[in-house]
């Protein structure tokens, strides 16, 4: 695999993002797979962000450390990414008369890192352009490095600005111009680093945040309300399902605080109306008593969570994958629920179809998580299946024939068959019940008598069981001649790696990568959507066969293997463990696994 990767710094409100996502959109169209990971600190304006694009013709869902370009908007990207560069790369800034110190410029020269200064205030000045076009200014000259046309780049700045009149797109054609001058005239190229052969495939897969997956799979789902309160990195989420409300007419609600949109989540689920909220860390604690009054109404609900390093306010803007026991143990009492997570784009479309149908067939809690590298990162994305998707809305009675043979009891029936009993909506020409937070008998009165309260409790938690009994087996993929397969059979391995969620793309892309390394080793990779409850048969089956089972996470405690072990499983005592705020990197995770 070859792959070109840019890296654009600055601070907040510099634009950093508008360089990268440019070039990202121009590349995909021209035949190739990108991956944009960014990094910015908890402040709105200023501190320091970057974004990365990494370009390929082959499949690609993860960032390498090191980069190709790296483009500084200020002397702070000169100053802690400049060793970042790989060998015959380029360093592209606009801080004038800048100077190394004598150990960066040392270690620069010794890989033949080249540093051009644009003087992008001088071009504008002469230009007379406003400052904001210093940006297609500097994108025209990665564009140009990169060996693509003027032409394209004009007709991609034509789609963004061409709304704004003829003279603001001649203004922005004219900086285009300058910078493929300036890059003439330094007489550069890339001759280590050029693009690989583009492969046409690419060309018409969609350009997609893992957020913006997740609410297109929220609008297929027929989720037709969404409350939230704004928390990074479950914000981006709000803010793109609140833009499509007039194309969906679904109900969009920014409550004051986090109780609220739970709650109203839970009254819409209650009402019948398919709802779902969204959070982060903090957010998601104050949520959790209206979990648990979900699960003593048994009433279907939909959490995502979208994970950020704590604890308290923790990395706010940076990822990790610190919340699964959170997810799997929050909330007073014991009650069934089902916990799963995506793990990229694809995920994010298909499962909240999956999160609505669990839900409303086990009549359960269920919490879909994510985490701000799924949430932010831009993904190259297949067009989505829209037709596969089934509704199942379990045991909920509609039919008015049927409503009238309703008893009250029949609402919380100790003795329905795996503890799902008869849901029927509040307002139906039925028998009633009452759905309140005491523990109750099976018209849910009060009733505190200790025969109906281990009844009831033996009722719910049958839940888990059948939950056991349906959720899919963890996922098992190899590579073999660089293609990714799904492999059914519990195959002995040499390797075998164990993960969740957002580390899928990048153990892919490694042990992709790491062919040179593998030296004819079988390597696999197991995957868990499905959280809790957990299955882990599989596992020791192919842990048995394997020479070496390693367990990789964004962690400190290792909790899926915590969680395995509690449910049962083996101990997989080599771990992989990243908890810094940041995601593995594709070069990093194969360095080590394969040393």
């Amino acid at each position: 695999m070859t792959r070109i990767s840019l890296k654009v710094t600055g601070a907040q409100g510099q634009g950093v993002n508008s360089v990268g996502e440019m070039c990202a959109k121009g590349l995909k169209r021209a035949g190739y797979c990108v991956f944009g990971y960014r990094e910015y600190m908890s402040l709105i304006k200023g501190g320091h962000s970057s974004y990365q694009l990494d370009v390929s013709s082959d499949a690609i869902e993860s960032s390498e450390t090191e980069v190709d370009i790296l483009v500084c908007f200020n002397h702070h990207g000169l100053e802690r990414n400049a060793l970042e560069v790989k060998k015959g790369g380029v360093i592209i800034h606009q801080t004038p008369q800048w100077k190394y110190t004598k150990e960066q410029q040392k270690e620069l020269d010794a890989g033949g890192v080249r540093t051009i200064y644009l003087p992008s205030e001088d071009i504008l000045k002469k230009l007379k352009a406003k400052p904001m076009l210093g940006n297609v200014l500097i994108t025209s000259v990665v564009w140009s490095i990169l060996g693509r046309s003027a032409d394209d780049l004009k007709e991609l700045v034509r789609e963004q600005f061409g709304h704004k009149g003829e003279k603001v797109l001649e203004m922005n054609f004219r900086c285009i111009e300058e910078g493929f001058g300036f890059v003439g005239e330094a007489n550069f190229k890339m001759q280590h680093a050029e693009l690989p052969k583009p492969n046409p495939g690419w060309k018409n897969h969609l350009l997609i945040t893992g957020s913006q997956a997740m609410g297109l799979g929220l609008i297929h789902a027929g989720c037709r309300m969404y409350c939230g309160y704004p928390m990074t990195p479950s914000s981006p989420l709000l803010s793109f399902i609140a833009e499509m409300q007039n194309e969906t007419g679904m109900v969009i609600k920014q409550a004051e605080d986090e109780i609220t949109a739970a709650q109203m989540m839970s009254g819409a689920m209650h009402m019948g109306t398919r709802a779902a909220t969204g959070t982060s860390g903090g957010g998601f604690d104050l949520m959790t008593e209206t979990l648990s009054l979900n699960a003593i109404i048994e009433n279907p609900s939909v959490f995502v969570l979208a994970q950020r390093p704590g604890p308290a306010t923790g990395l706010p803007t940076w990822t990790g994958q610190g919340d699964l026991l959170l997810a799997i143990g929050s909330a007073h009492g014991e009650f069934a629920r089902c916990v799963m997570a995506v793990s990229d784009a694809q995920d994010s479309f298909d499962l909240m179809p999956e999160a609505f149908n669990i839900a409303e067939k086990y009549q359960t809690p269920v919490i879909v998580m994510t985490d701000k590298q799924i949430a932010e990162a831009l993904y190259t994305q297949s067009p989505y299946d829209q037709k596969k998707a089934k509704m199942d809305r379990g045991l909920l009675v509609t039919d008015p024939k049927a409503l009238k043979k309703l008893k009250g009891t029949d609402r919380y029936d100790p003795l329905a068959k795996d503890g799902i009993s008869q849901r029927w909506l509040p307002g139906s020409d039925a028998a009633t019940y009452c759905a309140q937070g005491d523990e109750h008998s099976s018209d849910g009165s009060v009733d505190e008598t200790a025969k109906n309260a281990v009844a009831q409790m033996d009722k719910r938690m049958k839940k888990m069981k059948a939950m056991e009994r349906e959720m899919p087996e963890p996922t098992l993929m190899k590579i073999e001649n660089g293609k990714l397969k799904i492999e059914n059979s519990d195959v002995a391995l040499d390797l075998l790696v164990v993960s969740w969620g957002s580390n899928k793309g990048v153990i892919l892309d490694a042990l992709k990568e790491g062919k040179e390394r593998q030296k004819g080793q079988k390597v696999g990779y197991l995957h868990y959507t499905y959280l809790w409850p957990m299955k882990t048969e599989r596992l020791k089956k192919l842990m048995a066969k394997a020479k070496k089972t390693v367990l990789v996470e964004c962690n400190h405690g290792g909790q899926l293997g915590q969680v395995i072990q509690l449910s049962g499983g083996p101990t997989i005592v080599e771990k992989i463990l990243k908890y810094d705020g940041r995601p593995f990197f594709a070069d990093e995770l194969r360095q080590q696994l394969f040393n």
